[in-house]
């Protein structure tokens, strides 16, 4: 919330439908920490370094800035 509308990696998953679930949660606000609902806005993506798969979440807050 300190820089609204910027993305940051608020997470680092062991698969990507761990990522996936986390982003819709803070995404529809099912996480206290992310209410209300669409208040930010997450993302999942899979990132491939040196042959390593690593699952990340990004989140931006969207909801009005403070």
């Amino acid at each position: 919330m300190n820089n609204p509308r910027k993305w940051a990696v608020i997470g680092r998953y062991g698969s990507a439908g761990s990522a996936r679930s986390t982003a819709l949660n803070i995404r529809t606000g099912r996480l206290a920490a992310y209410a209300p609902a669409g208040s930010f806005d997450a993302a999942a993506r899979t990132v491939i370094t040196n042959g390593f798969a690593e699952h990340r979440v990004y989140a931006r807050y969207i909801g009005g800035v403070r």
